[in-house]
């Protein structure tokens, strides 16, 4: 049997802010624990799917934290960061987040979804695994089915930082397995 290798967790935080904030910091270390690389956000304007629950003019960003997690629980960390969703949400106003929690590995970023598709493996309990990127040549590329902003991929600075202080985690996992 194969030795399963640590993913990094990792969040793509959807929210009407161009900026982190001290509350948003706050929540996502409340619930993951630090945070290990915070990238930069950037407009998500090519879909309006999230405009009647979150508004217009919002915008995207990737985080990491310094946990590493076997890849099966990233299903379970989607339901948890669906009840944080619903713990930060304003009452008759609606979500203030969309936190699409999910992890990087050497090969690829998945994202758990409460959407079903195509190309996406049920886990159980409501929940399906999408691989929305994958990692080759240097870069990071989006599958054809995700978002339209994976595909355009704003966030290539940012993923390439995370995998390099991934693989440094990796080659150190004495310091790491306590965080698992």
């Amino acid at each position: 049997m194969n030795q399963i290798i640590p993913a990094q967790l990792i969040v793509f935080i959807l929210q009407a802010d161009s900026a982190w904030t001290v509350d948003l910091v706050r929540i996502l270390e409340d619930q993951w624990g630090p945070i290990r690389h915070r990238g930069t956000f950037q407009p998500f304007d090519q879909t309006a799917y999230y405009t009647p629950e979150m508004g217009t003019g919002l915008f995207r960003a990737v985080a990491s934290f310094e946990r590493l997690i076997d890849p099966g629980e990233a299903a379970r960390e989607k339901l948890n960061a669906i009840a944080l969703e619903r713990r930060v949400a304003v009452p008759d106003a609606g979500r203030c987040y969309n936190f699409d929690i999910g992890y990087m590995d050497p090969d690829k970023v998945v994202l758990p979804s409460c959407k079903q598709g195509p190309w996406k493996i049920y886990w159980g309990e409501g929940i399906w695994l999408d691989i929305v990127m994958h990692y080759a040549k240097g870069a990071f590329s989006g599958s054809p089915w995700s978002f339209e902003d994976f595909l355009r991929n704003p966030y290539q600075r940012d993923l390439l930082l995370i995998r390099e202080k991934y693989k440094k985690a990796l080659k150190n996992p004495q310091a790491e397995s306590s965080r698992l």
